[in-house]
Parts: C-alpha cells; sequence; structure tokens
C-alpha cells in the first residue's frame, strides 16, 4: 500500500526528504551514499513548494504518493521555529515560484564541486537558502548543498510517523480529481516562457515586476501576456471546483456522512493564513505601492487578480468560522481523521 505525508502532524516550514524509483534519483542516492534524493517546503496545510525539472512550484501533498519501500524524512527546527518567521520563510520560496531548475548545479552539489552559482533553483538549494536569509544555517554552504546535507544537519530535528498509509479508494479519487496546482505552474511557465523572449535573465514573478518598473515601453506586452496566459483566471478553476468553500448553505448541504472531511478542511483553513494578514493582502498592498511609484497596466491587472484572492479568502475563512461553531456541539461527532 502506498504512503502520503502525515498533514496531521506538519507545520509551516517543516523540511520534506523524500526519493523515487527514477534513474536521476537513483543516481543522487548513489553519489551521496543516502537514502532520499529530494526536498521540498511545506508551506500550509497540504501544501509544499519545491524546485523539480519543470521549475519551482506547489505541490497538493494529498497527490504525492510513495512507494512503500521508499524514504520519507520530515526534519524540523531543533529551536522552535517562531510562527512569524516560518511564514517568512514559506513566503520567500514563494517568490521563487516559477524560477527554472538547474540540472547541472544539483550534480555539482551531489558531487561536491559547486562555486559560482546562478539564480536558478534544485530542491535542496531552494531550502536551504530561504533558511539561511532569515538567520538559520542548516548547511554549510546553502548554494550547494544536497538532501543529505540537509538530512544531517545538526540544526534539525526528525519527526515520528511521517505518513500514513493510502488506500485504492483515496488514490484513486485524487487521480480523477482537477488537479489545480498543476494548471498554475503550467500557466506560470506558460508566462513566463514568454516573458523570457523579452529580457532571458527573468526567472521568477518578482523578476517581471522589476522589468516593467525598469522598461514601461513594455507594460502592455507583459499585461497581455498576463491574459493569454491564463495566469488571471486561475482562480476562478478552484472557485468553479469547490463553491461549498465559500457558501455555507452549500457546505452544510454535505452528505453527513462526510462531515468529519469538512471539520477537518474548515479548522486547517483556520490553522493556515490569517483573515486578513495573509500573502494574498501582502502582495494587493506590494502592488498599490508600486503602481503609486510606477503606474502600469500589467499592476493594475495584478491589483484587480488580487483584491479579487484577498477577498476569497475572507470569505472561505468566515465560512469555516461560523461551521465550526455552528457545529462545536457535535464535535465528538466528528473525530479529527486518523
Amino acid at each position: 500500500m502506498k504512503k502520503r505525508l502525515n498533514d496531521a502532524l506538519l507545520k509551516p516550514g517543516d523540511i520534506i526528504l523524500t526519493t523515487t524509483s527514477r534513474a536521476h534519483s537513483r543516481v543522487i542516492r548513489k553519489v551521496t551514499k543516502s537514502d532520499i534524493s529530494h526536498a521540498m517546503l511545506y508551506v500550509q496545510h497540504c501544501s509544499v513548494i519545491h524546485a523539480f525539472s519543470a521549475g519551482v512550484h506547489s505541490n497538493n501533498t494529498q497527490r504525492i504518493l510513495f512507494e512503500p519501500h521508499l524514504a520519507v524524512h520530515v526534519l524540523r527546527l531543533r529551536d522552535m521555529l517562531p510562527d512569524k518567521m516560518a511564514r517568512d520563510i514559506c513566503e520567500d520560496v514563494r517568490s521563487k515560484v516559477g524560477t527554472e531548475y538547474s540540472t547541472i548545479e544539483a550534480m555539482r552539489a551531489a558531487t561536491g564541486q559547486g562555486k559560482s552559482f546562478s539564480s536558478r533553483q534544485f530542491c535542496s538549494r531552494l531550502v536551504a537558502q530561504a533558511y539561511e536569509k532569515f538567520g538559520y544555517s542548516l548547511v554549510e554552504n546553502p548554494n550547494y548543498c544536497t538532501p543529505d546535507d540537509l538530512l544531517e544537519s545538526a540544526a534539525l530535528i526528525e519527526i515520528d510517523n511521517p505518513t500514513v498509509e493510502v488506500s485504492a479508494e483515496e488514490s484513486d479519487s485524487w487521480s480523477n480529481h482537477p488537479n489545480t496546482p498543476q494548471l498554475m505552474h503550467e500557466t506560470t511557465n506558460r508566462l513566463l516562457f514568454q516573458a523570457r523572449k523579452l529580457d532571458p535573465s527573468i526567472q521568477n514573478i518578482s523578476d517581471l515586476d522589476e522589468f516593467i518598473v525598469r522598461h514601461p515601453e513594455h507594460d502592455s506586452a507583459v499585461n497581455e501576456l498576463y491574459i493569454d496566459s491564463g495566469y488571471l483566471d486561475v482562480w476562478k478553476f478552484e472557485f468553479n471546483k469547490n463553491p461549498w468553500h465559500y457558501d455555507l448553505d452549500a457546505m452544510e448541504e454535505i452528505d453527513p456522512r462526510h462531515c468529519q472531511s469538512v471539520k477537518w478542511y474548515c479548522q486547517s483553513t483556520l490553522d493556515g493564513e490569517p483573515r486578513d494578514q495573509n500573502r494574498f493582502n501582502k502582495n494587493l498592498a506590494g502592488y498599490m505601492h508600486l503602481n503609486r511609484e510606477h503606474p502600469r497596466e500589467t499592476f493594475d491587472s495584478l491589483i484587480e487578480l488580487y483584491g479579487t484572492l484577498a477577498d476569497l479568502h475572507a470569505q472561505r475563512f468566515d465560512v469555516a468560522e461560523k461551521w465550526l461553531q455552528k457545529h462545536a456541539a457535535d464535535d465528538t461527532a466528528f473525530p479529527d481523521p486518523p
């Protein structure tokens, strides 16, 4: 039986080390004499960000299934990581979404040959650099390190019971479920692929923001890239897929047999990003400031996008809070998921 991460135990900022049976992973394990070949950062409930062949992107942990014989480690800072610092580290990794992957530099890290480095990413560099930026030194060289270096870090401790078994029913359910993170990663790559035709040094959205600040003559072209890529409309996919997230009446109509899952969703929503001080509001404020200093058509579009996302996040939060309050007396009927 396959296994997945035990989300009930995970916290933002946790480092997840894994491997697969693929040839690339086997080579890394052989060279590093380790049982793991990949690193990911847990950023919020059921969500990780990692660097792989398609670049830096998020993934849903419930979709990431591991063969039962392969190793999975979850590491956490030995000295407790403050919540704000965990959010800052996760936000730093989020800012790298879309960045290209560097196979060459990943192999240099594995063979101990890394010296100068580029702005591209690979899995363990992404994690180590984010921690280093906020004063947490996990490895000797965060620019060239391996997943095994993280596993051996004296600054980290290992968490017990990192995985749970996955039934065939659950596995089949997720394989037939629309994949929002995959759509977001394809859309982001499509946007940045076209943007790099304007400037090959662009790696992520932050770079694209800086590009149109420096080059207002390309503002309209970049705005069209956002529109044509579908980046401004990805949120509609999630909204239409799960309308009950935003509607208390619709949530109440869910089959009572699934109340445990509804409770789990609502609780994780409240335990995640705050209602108001979250990344959507932060991005909204950032683009409003940028647009005051450097008025751009692109920033107008992004202000509209993040205003919508901030409103939807608040709506989700309110619906989850109201459902939990209404069913507080039934708490024993909805035990925590195993």
